[in-house]
């Protein structure tokens, strides 16, 4: 099976959200001897060109070690689908598919990012389902569904879940990322201060205010 090769890939990572269940904001968390964003870009790094952070329009980031572009929100709090939408016209100049990720997936794997572009074909997108509910913020997606989801974000629609709906979407069940990944690392969001506690500890790792 063909894939998209690295240097026509990018890597839109999520870091604007409010964080209002977890009280604090997801991506200085510490994790292990890294920030929970360090950790992500980290770990997607190789398997892309470039690593561009989808911010909010005034955010501090945590020190990373790894080169990276900064795409702040064009109005505030604008969302997540507008953010996916201006990151992927970013990059429309040379990409061919991005993966879209959370900040706040620490327990990602470099095998399942590589699965999911092997899955993109001549598919829109490609996007895990986790108790019958779409993953989007885990997915990966082809630089063609810009038309498309503009046409929904212009018609006034800011919801994400309406946004890929028009999209031809390659479906991805738990059995298959279970093969690549038991743990289902991409399906772990850090959101709250016990998803953070479970993380930590699945990363066997001990939590910063147990040490």
């Amino acid at each position: 099976m063909t894939t998209v090769p690295i240097s026509k890939r990018a890597a839109l990572i999520v870091c604007g959200g409010e964080s209002r269940r977890m009280g604090r904001a997801k991506p200085h968390l510490p994790f292990g001897n890294e920030t929970m964003l360090a950790r992500v870009v980290r770990i997607v790094f190789p398997t892309v060109d470039e690593v561009v952070l989808l911010t909010a329009k005034t955010q501090e980031l945590p020190e990373l070690l790894y080169d990276y572009s900064e795409l702040p929100d064009r109005v505030e709090q604008q969302g997540p689908a507008a953010a996916l939408y201006e990151g992927m016209k970013s990059v429309a100049g040379w990409a061919e598919a991005v993966v879209v990720l959370g900040c706040d997936l620490p327990l990602v794997t470099e095998e399942t990012i590589e699965f999911l572009f092997a899955q993109l074909q001549n598919y829109e997108a490609v996007i895990p389902r986790f108790e019958g509910l779409p993953q989007p913020l885990a997915a990966v997606y082809s630089v063609l569904a810009l038309e498309k989801l503009e046409n929904v974000l212009y018609s006034g629609n800011q919801r994400l879940l309406s946004c890929i709906e028009p999209l031809d979407t390659n479906w991805v069940d738990l059995r298959e990322l279970q093969a690549v990944d038991p743990r289902l690392g991409i399906l772990h969001n850090v959101n709250t201060p016990e998803a953070y506690r479970d993380a930590l500890a699945i990363a066997g790792l001990r939590h910063p205010l147990e040490e």
